[in-house]
Formats: C-alpha cells, sequence, structure tokens
C-alpha cells in the first residue's frame, strides 16, 4: 500500500500543481469575479427556451422555436444523458471552474498524460504540459468562449497517446486510453477539431504502415490497428446521438449541398461557400507568429490602446492613427496570434537536428499540413483541392483552426528532442554545427526581423488600396496621407521589433542553458525546471496581452447580460404562444431576441440552408428597408404600409418588430397567424421558382408547392373556406405543437413553422399524415373536414435510437475496462 502511495506521488503532485497554475492564471474567480465570453453568452441565449422548458417538464426538446423560426437543438444543447463519456469528462474537470480553470487544467493534464505514457519524466512531462497549455490560441479561445472547442483540443494529446501507447507498447492498456481519451474529445461535440485530430492520426497511421513495410513488421501492424479500429467504435458509439443527430442535420444545413444554388448556377454545390470557409486564412508571413507573436501586430485592437506608439506620431494624425487597428494581416480581424513560444519554437528547430526516433516525420508532416491548411486562400491551389476533393472538408470555417494540429506537434516533437538532449549531454558539443544551425534557424529569425523590419510593408493590400485611394481623390493633401501611411508603418513596425526582441532573448536564455548544460556546467536537475520556467514567462506573458484580470467582471453583471427592455416587456404581455418578433438591429448574429421571444433571427454556425436562402433573398432586404425608413423619418407607426409588402415576415407569423429594446415595439397586422388555410395551390417545377414566386403571390390565399409533392395532395379542395372553418394553436411547446381545426370540407392548411423533414410527424385525431413543404420553408397538411385535433412532433429516429445505441454501448465500455483491470490482476 505505501509502494502504492509513493507511486501515485508525483501524479498527485502533478495534478496540484497543475490545479495551481490554472488558478494563478484566473485568479479573479476566486474574488467571486467572471469572465464575459462571446459565444458562451450566444449559447446562454440560445439555450434560454430550452433549458426553461427542461425546468418545467423534466423533457429534453430538440427542437427550438427561439431562432431562425424553428430548428434543431442538436448543436445548441444536446442531451448526453445516455453517454458515459459525458459523466466521465464531468469527474476529471474535478469540479473545477467549467468556462475557465478546468480547461487549462485539462490543457496541462492531458499532455502530461500523452509524454508520461511515451516514458517521459515526471519533470519533463511537466515542461511540456506548460509548453503545450499556454500556447496563446489556446486562452484566446476561452476569452472568445469557445468552451466546447477548447476541451476538445485539450483531449487531443491524451488520444495521441493512446494511439501511440497502442502502437508502441501495449494493446489492451492503449486501447482503454484510446477508449476513453478519444469518447471523452468526441463527447464535446466539437466536430471540427476531432476532424483535425482525426488528419493527424491518419499521418501517424500512414508512417507506422510504412515503417511496418520496410521492417517487415505488417502483420503487427495489422493487429495493433485493428485494436485501434475497434477502440475507436467503442468511443464513438456513446456519442452516437450526437453525431447521428448532427450528421442528419448538417445535409440540412448550411454545411450541406444547396439544391438552390445548383438549381441557379447549373453547378454542384456541396458544403460551405469557399469564400466564406477560408474567410480566415493565416497568411504565409503570418505563421511567423508561431515565433515572434506581434510580426502582423497582435490582435485587432486600437493604436491608440498603447499609446507609446503615437510618440512619432504627427500632431495632426494622432487621432487618425490612434483608431488604425494594430493588425494588418490578411484575416478580416482577429482576437490575437497563434503562438507556440519562443523557446518551444527553439526546441522543435533542435528536434530536427538531433532527434532521430521514429516519431520524427509524422510530428514533422502534421506540422506542415497544419500550416499549409491553415493558409487557405492564401496557397489557393491546394486548399481549393482539399476544399473540393477531401472527404468531408468542405463542412468546415475558419481554415486557420487547422494550427491546433501545430499546437500539439510542435511542442511533441520538442520535447523529443530536449529528452534527446537531457540523455547525452555531450550531444551538442559534438554537433555544434548543428546547434548552431538550429538557433540561426530560431533565434537567427528574430534577430533578423528585429535588425530588418522594413521587409514588411506593415499594411494590409486593402488598407494601403484605401487610403491611396483617398490620396489620388485629394491630392492636395497627398503629403498628408503619405505621413499617414508611414505613422501605422512606424508604430507596426515598433510592435515587431520589440517582440523579435523578447522572443531573441527566451531563445539566447534557453539555448544558453543546454548549452552550458552540455558542458557540464549545469545539472539536468536544474536545466529542465529553468526552462520549464522560462517557457511559462514566455507564454504566460503574451497570454496575459489577450485574457488577463481586467477581462473579468463582477459575476453578477456576467450571469445578467440578457435584461429585458420596454420592448420586451410589452411584447411578454402577449401570451399567444405562437407568435414570432424580429429585430431589426443585426438580426442574424444577436441571441438577445432569442433569450426573450421566437425569433426570426439569431446567431449560429449552420444554420438550415432554406431559411439562409430566405435570408440572403429577403429577410436581410427587409431589416435594410425597415431600417431605413426610420433612417429617412419614417414614424414606427408608419411602418405598416412597408410590412404589408413582406411576405416572409408574414408567413412567418412576425408580429412584432423590435426597433431598439427601450422603444415600444410595432405590431405587424399583417402577420398571417399560426395557421391558416389556403384558398388555391400554385404548384412550382423547382426551388428556384418556389422562392421567387413567393413575393408575387398572396400567401394568405395561395400555398406555394413544388410538385414533387403533387401526389400527397391529389385529393385535396381549393377554394374558399366555408364560414366559420378555423385552425388555431392550442397549445405550444418546443418539440410539440397541437392545434385545433373546424372545416366544413376537407381543405389545404399552412403552419408557420420550418419544414424540417428528419424527425416531425403529423397525427390528425390520433392517425399519423403526411406533411408537405410549402412556400419554401413552412409545413403544410390536408385536413378533414369536420372538428380535429392536429399534433406535431418531433420525433427523430437519429435521436430515439442514438440513445438506446449509447446506453448498450456504454455498457460495453465498462464491461471492457473491468476486463482490462481483472486481466491486469490475474496475468501478473
Amino acid at each position: 500500500m505505501i509502494e502504492k502511495l509513493k507511486s501515485a506521488g508525483p501524479w498527485l503532485a502533478a495534478v496540484v500543481l497543475f490545479i495551481v497554475l490554472a488558478f494563478a492564471y484566473f485568479s479573479p474567480v476566486l474574488k467571486g469575479r467572471a469572465l464575459p465570453q462571446m459565444d458562451n453568452t450566444h449559447a446562454i441565449g440560445m439555450a434560454k427556451e430550452l433549458i426553461d422548458h427542461e425546468n418545467a417538464t423534466g423533457e429534453k426538446a430538440q427542437w427550438t422555436d427561439s431562432m431562425f423560426g424553428g430548428m434543431p437543438a442538436y448543436q445548441i444543447r444536446g442531451d448526453a444523458s445516455a453517454n458515459l463519456f459525458s459523466y466521465v469528462n464531468k469527474v476529471v474537470r474535478l469540479g473545477l471552474p467549467y468556462n475557465t480553470v478546468a480547461i487549462v487544467f485539462l490543457y496541462l493534464l492531458g499532455f502530461f498524460l500523452l509524454l508520461r505514457s511515451m516514458g517521459f519524466s515526471y519533470w519533463l512531462s511537466a515542461l511540456g504540459a506548460v509548453g503545450f497549455a499556454f500556447s496563446s490560441y489556446n486562452f484566446i479561445i476561452i476569452i472568445a468562449g469557445h468552451i466546447t472547442k477548447a476541451y476538445a483540443i485539450a483531449l487531443m494529446a491524451p488520444v495521441l497517446g493512446g494511439v501511440l501507447y497502442t502502437y508502441n507498447r501495449n494493446k489492451w492498456a492503449g486501447a482503454l486510453m484510446t477508449i476513453l481519451a478519444l469518447g471523452a474529445e468526441i463527447a464535446y461535440n466539437h466536430v471540427q477539431i476531432t476532424y483535425y485530430l482525426a488528419i493527424l492520426i491518419f499521418i501517424l497511421v500512414v508512417s507506422r504502415f510504412i515503417a511496418s513495410v520496410r521492417q517487415g513488421t505488417i502483420r503487427d501492424f495489422v493487429t495493433r490497428s485493428s485494436w485501434l479500429v475497434g477502440a475507436a467504435v467503442l468511443a464513438v458509439l456513446p456519442n452516437i446521438t450526437g453525431l447521428w443527430t448532427t450528421y442528419e442535420y448538417g445535409k440540412e444545413s448550411i454545411r450541406g449541398k444547396s439544391e438552390l444554388v445548383e438549381e441557379e448556377t447549373e453547378q454542384k454545390a456541396g458544403g460551405l461557400d469557399p469564400d466564406y470557409a477560408f474567410a480566415w486564412s493565416y497568411g504565409r508571413w503570418e505563421t511567423l507568429t508561431l515565433l515572434v507573436p506581434n510580426v502582423m501586430g497582435g490582435a485587432s485592437e486600437s493604436i491608440g490602446n498603447n499609446p507609446e506608439l503615437l510618440q512619432n506620431t504627427d500632431p495632426r494624425l494622432k487621432d487618425v492613427v490612434a483608431q488604425q487597428s494594430q493588425y494588418w494581416g490578411s484575416k478580416p480581424f482577429t482576437s490575437g496570434p497563434n503562438y507556440a513560444g519562443a523557446v518551444i519554437c527553439f526546441l522543435f528547430v533542435l528536434a530536427l537536428f538531433f532527434y532521430k526516433g521514429k516519431e520524427k516525420w509524422w510530428l514533422v508532416a502534421g506540422t506542415i499540413i497544419s500550416i499549409l491548411l491553415a493558409w487557405g486562400h492564401n496557397l489557393e491551389w491546394f486548399n481549393m483541392f482539399m476544399f473540393n476533393h477531401f472527404p468531408l472538408y468542405n463542412k468546415f470555417r475558419t481554415v486557420e483552426m487547422t494550427l491546433i494540429i501545430a499546437s500539439v506537434t510542435i511542442p511533441l516533437l520538442a520535447l523529443l528532442g530536449l529528452r534527446e538532449v537531457i540523455e547525452n549531454p555531450r550531444l551538442l558539443r559534438q554537433h555544434s554545427r548543428k546547434f548552431l544551425a538550429a538557433l540561426a534557424l530560431s533565434g537567427g529569425v528574430a534577430l533578423f526581423l528585429y535588425l530588418f523590419p522594413g521587409v514588411f510593408n506593415f499594411m494590409s493590400d486593402a488598407e494601403l488600396d484605401a487610403i491611396l485611394g483617398q490620396k489620388s481623390a485629394n491630392p492636395n493633401q497627398a503629403a498628408l496621407y503619405d505621413m499617414l501611411i508611414q505613422s501605422l508603418q512606424s508604430a507596426r513596425m515598433t510592435l515587431l521589433k520589440a517582440d523579435a526582441f523578447r522572443s531573441l532573448m527566451f531563445i539566447v536564455l534557453a539555448s544558453g542553458s543546454l548549452w552550458y548544460f552540455s558542458g557540464d556546467k549545469i545539472s539536468a536537475k536544474y536545466v529542465i525546471p529553468g526552462l520549464l520556467v522560462l517557457i511559462l514567462v514566455d507564454l504566460w506573458g503574451v497570454d496575459r496581452r489577450y485574457l488577463n484580470n481586467d477581462s473579468f467582471k463582477p459575476a453578477r453583471q456576467v450571469n445578467n447580460q440578457f435584461v429585458a427592455g420596454k420592448a420586451d416587456k410589452e411584447i411578454l404581455e402577449d401570451k399567444d404562444p405562437g407568435y414570432r418578433v424580429f429585430s431589426i438591429q443585426n438580426p442574424f448574429n444577436e441571441v438577445r431576441t432569442s433569450y426573450f421571444h421566437h425569433s426570426i433571427g439569431g446567431y449560429h454556425g449552420a444554420k438550415l440552408q432554406r431559411y439562409q436562402d430566405l435570408i440572403n433573398r429577403y429577410l436581410s432586404d427587409d431589416a435594410t428597408m425597415l431600417m431605413g425608413a426610420l433612417q429617412r423619418g419614417e414614424k414606427p407607426d408608419g411602418l405598416s404600409v412597408y410590412l404589408a409588402n413582406m411576405p416572409v415576415l408574414n408567413m412567418l407569423n412576425t408580429r412584432y418588430i423590435i426597433l431598439h429594446p427601450e422603444m415600444s415595439p410595432v405590431f405587424n397586422p399583417h402577420a398571417l397567424g399560426s395557421a391558416w388555410l389556403v384558398e388555391e395551390m400554385q404548384m412550382v417545377k423547382s426551388n428556384s421558382e418556389e422562392i421567387s414566386q413567393l413575393k408575387h403571390q398572396d400567401l394568405r390565399l395561395t400555398a406555394i408547392v413544388q410538385e414533387a409533392f403533387a401526389d400527397v395532395l391529389q385529393d385535396v379542395i381549393i377554394g374558399a373556406p366555408a364560414d366559420g372553418d378555423t385552425v388555431y394553436l392550442e397549445k405550444y411547446s418546443p418539440s410539440s405543437l397541437t392545434y385545433q381545426a373546424k372545416i366544413e370540407n376537407s381543405r389545404l392548411a399552412v403552419f408557420s413553422e420550418i419544414y424540417y423533414p428528419k424527425g416531425w410527424k403529423a397525427y390528425i385525431n390520433g392517425q399519423k399524415a403526411d406533411i408537405f413543404r410549402a412556400n419554401y420553408v413552412l409545413r403544410a397538411l390536408i385536413l378533414p373536414a369536420g372538428e380535429s385535433t392536429i399534433e406535431f412532433r418531433f420525433e427523430p429516429i437519429s435521436y430515439k435510437y442514438g440513445k438506446i445505441l449509447s446506453a448498450i454501448s456504454s455498457l460495453l465500455i465498462l464491461l471492457f475496462v473491468a476486463a482490462y483491470f481483472l486481466r491486469r490482476k490475474y496475468l501478473k
């Protein structure tokens, strides 16, 4: 027992160290302060209806009407109650603050586990954990509120550890580690991160295959790979509910193909638009931020935030220059650079010369692929090929995110090189030229940037074109525009030189300590902790530029960001459950309206494609027209004439328009209601014709239906409804709607609910009925004569059977864990 406690001592010490480091960085949480995180705020707004429904009924709804007229809730608030890994993740977080401390703790612990599984000492494992955890991107995504992304990144390292342990050592232990780590990683449901992890593992497996062919060990490779395939299956199955529903929804969302685009362009459309996917592409020279963070100016913050940058600026230009961004790279804007650390980069380059092991080339290949993919449109021939031909690659946006692969491979190879040097102290002296080459390719680059910053012009192409355009239009002020360019260049050059010198100093200290170590002038017991501190100080200092104590606010302020305004309070007096609300201020990138109401707008990276088509064709123009009318002096009461000519808003039952939260809302008398009976039906042949006809027909009287649904509509009666014919919404919940109808003859009814074929079912007086699509996005039914109760229920098969598979496979994993420990006990 004592021996077991002694062996557990270093692990407990590491856990305590990691908790202390995480709390030290986020010390304001100890004082009751919280971190405002935009995406987390969005998540709260998006999920409010779902949370309220669950609290009231205990039911986890899988549909919400709070955004975009209605959409599946899978990517907002999924149900992981049958998933073993959701409980594993809760345990591993140790109850630490979810949005901050627990993330950094797992960054550290995950990479520590990877290095320990590869046989690294505790000290080297802790050093590598710090080098990975504190890279700047890992903190920039925390301040942005990309919480599930951060957790998924944290678990990449232990997944790699499981794969490597399976190939290099014990199949049973490696498979178990892979199951637990990969299952936990997938459970955070950030498919894009898991996809990039799969790319890295693919590169690793290919390297192992090539090695096995050369060494004649194909049989062993196949055996171990089979274990990993089995482990992957067991990791995936408990997560099947989220994966299945996401896959199913993805085909209907903007991540899938657009039939409308295919019809209108006669080109195959699948996945995201390339311009949208590649909008955040890392610049080629911007890659140097891995070594020197401010190569491109850092974050998109005003130069005026650093007054010292304006010291040499002409007084006439100070206000103008102060308002300009420090960042001048190719992205629209950025929260900060991807900085791997000067010391880590030096050790990575050192490893290229001194590490000869089998892990070298797949790590190098992974790093290169990561960088090439991150370049996006800056390496268009390569990335368009990947976008058009590599499976599923065109489903993801923000390609700079592929640098998360390099964020793992760079510190891992750096540590392999460092271990080589530590275990062979004379190595650097024996190969001093290689050492100097490594120093030149890291510290030398930093020195070059410091001495010759003029290799850059410190202006983006768009920025330079805009200023030169103004200069041409105002030739009498040409000298002033030249001074403006020079002032911007000077400010940004100052940032670059400061960071280049900073990186150089860290590299000099790290390389000097290793050189003295190789000469037996410093012991390993001092050089490793010294390097750990050096790496921590380096990365910590850059991280604090973007996430520091000033980023925190009082918890009450952070947790109460949604305060009902005058418009919200007045609208909430309306107890009819079926109406919707349209806020015309940035409607498709805000969730405030979604928090309080059923919204026409919202914020989500994967809207339904058909709804996006409506936004592009009608709703964005409607918001612009209403805003323009107000700016021209139109009174709110006078907007009714404009609303009468907005058929899409009206068919979505948009009863209220919010002009400003503190103004009374505009009541829309033209909203068509929750459901209505139409007098006629117009059959169309294509999606293009269907969406175009929305502005040419009186949608209260006419339903626009594609010929694909003609068989369902053979017996429908067309004509004016009889006096007294009614259909109305009686009861609402996110996943269940109940209507009452009383009509003289069988009629066609249109419902102001979004059509989604992967789960909505209709029942009329308890009998299943066929739902068909009308008006491009809405549901429609044929109602029988007489009194009817109509129910819509959201019952996706993917959710129902996914939960069953998840529960069964979770049990299988528990049996595998039991078998592993029984095997260890009886086969010792």
